[in-house]
């Protein structure tokens, strides 16, 4: 969700005499301030059924950003799973430790997680029941019909037996970092990697990508503005808001992409501080009909159409 607000300065002016207001040089119009939320609207959340211990169904929302998948406290309560040893678990903004739950048996499809000790955090924080990482999407092909608002998680099948479809368009990833990675992309024409991330409301790059866009621009208008960005967890981070005229992943092309930039936590965990990097949210996913986020074949197919909302995409 991306909101803008106006962020007023001087309030507190008005509880002055009025003698000292009449000597006062009054303040120049606030900056408008955009507070970015990260978390995806409640519409935007697709889930998918998910089988707990041979209970359920569960509606759990497929995180392609998260090395583990987790539970929400009120599932691992109401099913009385046993409580494992604390993690330390590394999200977008920072690190915090968590409980762990034991899990006899995650289904989901023909997928599987067994005897796994799962992380529990605050059913606010997850969204739904739980979250699946991609510690279960390996070898899958998870695929996200917005136009239907469907959420699939099927087996990966090999390019020789998938038929490509009309105005679909192919992007090769890999595995890097165990997130699928695109490796060919550029915003606003600087190379940078790119991260699908399906738990991410809004795109969000990190400073290394906005001082090379800012480089680029110099002798052109840069309109970048002051933003925060407001996480899952409630916690700020200071940062840049600006619009790309252009975001290529191989022969797709964006056009007009809102993105955040920050130093996040999760860059410095990846070891991307210093390198040009953006996470691709869900504002860039709902352009398109359908989504596949094939990490078997290693490839994102996007079907062009039916957009919800600028900004516009088409292939290269």
């Amino acid at each position: 969700m991306l909101t803008r607000r106006i962020l007023t300065a001087g309030l507190g002016l008005s509880l002055l005499p009025q003698t000292v207001l009449a000597r006062q040089t009054l303040p120049a119009p606030p900056e408008p301030l955009f507070i970015l939320d990260a978390t995806p609207d409640a519409d935007d959340r697709l889930t998918v059924e998910v089988w707990l211990n041979g209970q359920g169904p569960f509606q759990f929302i497929v995180d392609s950003g998260a090395g583990r998948s987790v539970l929400s406290v009120a599932v691992a309560e109401r099913l009385g799973l046993a409580r494992g040893p604390d993690v330390l678990v590394h999200g977008i903004s920072g690190a915090q430790t968590y409980p762990t739950a034991q899990v006899a048996q995650l289904l989901v499809g023909d997928a599987r997680l067994t005897q796994a000790s799962l992380p529990v955090l605050p059913d606010d924080r997850v969204g739904g029941d739980g979250l699946l990482g991609v510690d279960i999407l390996e070898d899958r092909n998870v695929i996200m019909d917005f136009a239907g608002h469907r959420l699939e998680v099927r087996r990966s099948r090999s390019g020789l037996d998938r038929v490509q479809m009309p105005r679909e368009v192919s992007v090769m990833a890999d595995e890097r970092f165990g997130r699928l990675t695109v490796a060919d992309c550029r915003v606003d024409g600087t190379r940078a990697l790119a991260f699908i991330d399906t738990g991410g409301g809004v795109s969000i790059g990190n400073m290394a990508l906005s001082r090379a866009i800012s480089t680029r621009r110099r002798r052109s208008s840069d309109d970048v503005r002051p933003a925060r960005l407001l996480t899952a967890s409630g916690e700020m981070s200071v940062g840049e808001f600006r619009v790309a005229p252009s975001l290529t992943l191989g022969a797709l092309r964006v056009t007009d992409l809102p993105i955040a930039f920050a130093d996040l936590h999760v860059f410095d965990v990846w070891g991307l501080k210093a390198r040009p990097a953006v996470l691709l949210g869900v504002d860039v996913l709902r352009m398109f009909a359908r989504v596949e986020l094939d990490f078997g074949a290693g490839r994102i197919r996007f079907r062009v159409g039916d957009a919800r909302v600028p900004p516009t995409a088409r292939s290269a």
